[in-house]
Formats: C-alpha cells, sequence, structure tokens
C-alpha cells in the first residue's frame, strides 16, 4: 500500500486545496465514494454487459468471477469487465442513476461538513463524472483514485481539524482504511441489495446501509460527537 496517491490524484488534491501539510478547515471531513453510493452501478453495468453478451450471476461480493458468456457459458476475461466498465463510464449521464435520497443526505450532511466525492475510476472519465454529479444536485468536488484509497484519505484528514469520516461500498476499501487510519469514523453503504447482504456488516463501521434516509443522520450524529 502506497503511502502517496499518485501523481494525477495529488495534482487533483492539489488543485483543491489539499496539496500541503497545513490544515485547511475547522469543520469535519466526510470523503465519499461514488459508485454503488450515490450513483448505481451493478445494475447498470448488468445491462451493459448483457448488451455484450454476458450475464451476471452473482455468487459472490465481487464483479470478476461472476461475469459470463450467455451462449458458451465461458467466465469473462477481465479484459472484458474492463471495456463493459469504460462503456458503462463513458455513457455514466445516461446509463448510472442517482441513488434515491442522496443529494438530500450530503446536503444535509454539508451543513455540518465538508464532502469531497472519492472515486475509483480512470483518471480520464473524472471530467465526465464531475459534469454528471453536479447536474444532479452533488456539487462537491472529484477527486479519482486508484487502488487504496488510504494515500489520498490521509491527506483529505489530516488537512481537517474535525472529525473525518468515509463511506464507501467495498468492504476492502474500508478495511484498509480502519487498518490505515484508525481515527477516520467508517460507513458502509451499498445501493444494490443483493451486493449489500452479500458482503454483510464491514468490522468497525458505524453504518450497514442502503438508504440515505437512514445514512445522512448517522453520519451527521458521528461526525459532530467530536465537538
Amino acid at each position: 500500500m502506497g503511502k502517496k496517491p499518485d501523481d494525477d490524484t495529488l495534482k487533483q488534491l492539489d488543485a483543491i486545496g489539499y496539496g500541503g501539510a497545513s490544515k485547511v478547515s475547522k469543520r469535519p471531513l466526510l470523503a465519499c465514494d461514488v459508485d454503488e453510493v450515490v450513483l448505481h452501478l451493478v445494475d447498470p453495468f448488468e445491462t451493459v454487459m448483457g448488451e455484450r453478451g454476458f450475464e451476471l450471476r452473482a455468487h459472490a461480493f465481487q464483479l470478476t468471477g461472476n461475469i459470463f458468456e450467455k451462449e458458451s457459458g465461458r467466465e469473462a476475461t477481465q479484459s472484458e469487465i474492463w471495456e463493459g466498465l469504460s462503456q458503462l463510464f463513458e455513457e455514466q449521464d445516461t446509463r448510472q442513476g442517482i441513488v434515491d435520497g442522496v443529494a438530500e443526505g450530503l446536503a444535509a450532511i454539508h451543513e455540518i461538513a465538508d464532502i469531497v466525492m472519492l472515486t475509483n475510476m480512470p483518471h480520464a472519465f473524472r471530467t465526465h463524472r464531475a459534469r454528471h454529479l453536479e447536474a444532479n444536485g452533488i456539487a462537491y468536488p472529484v477527486v479519482t483514485n486508484s487502488g487504496s484509497k488510504v494515500p489520498a484519505l490521509r491527506l483529505l484528514s489530516d488537512a481537517h481539524h474535525g472529525a473525518s469520516g468515509f463511506i464507501d461500498d467495498s468492504p476492502l476499501n474500508l478495511n484498509q482504511v480502519r487498518e490505515g487510519l484508525p481515527d477516520v469514523h467508517l460507513f458502509h453503504f451499498m445501493a444494490n441489495k443483493t451486493f449489500r447482504e452479500m458482503a454483510g456488516p464491514v468490522e468497525g463501521t458505524a453504518l450497514h446501509s442502503g438508504d440515505w434516509l437512514e445514512t445522512a443522520p448517522v453520519i451527521q450524529r458521528v461526525l459532530l460527537a467530536e465537538r
């Protein structure tokens, strides 16, 4: 697990004021994942792959190993999965709908905390993603990342005097943050019910949910508790 984000992520952090070591905010922070937290991913990805002749047979919390060619039954290669994801990201403004209640939930959290969207996706799609989110009332800084989110989240968290929180759908990402940044409050959110139930609760999280009406008040309460 690297100690620094990659160069593109560092440039994005610097552009929104998180490039130095000094504190930039007295408010709490929420670093918010995007796919399956703010935008639906599993259902539209299944549609894209269906158009490409594949089907999703969900039996584990992962995409790799769950996608099979309809006619032959062979497992999709990693390359075929990435090609489908790339198409989805290119067409995200028409494919990836907004999770119910997220705009209102984040707006309520923003009353007491700074919000940065920290999303693992190719950097080439960052501007497209930011436009799509803003068009749906989610106008917070967007930072694209690759691999572990710990290095980027460390820079974000260190810049805040208040508490820091991290919400993500991935147990792997949440576990890495729990181990690398134990002072960051964790929230597990997965919009897709099937995958959420397969993942189950994640150790150390204050929340395991797919409902923003439930989620926003919990995040507010946790982030304000340290004041």
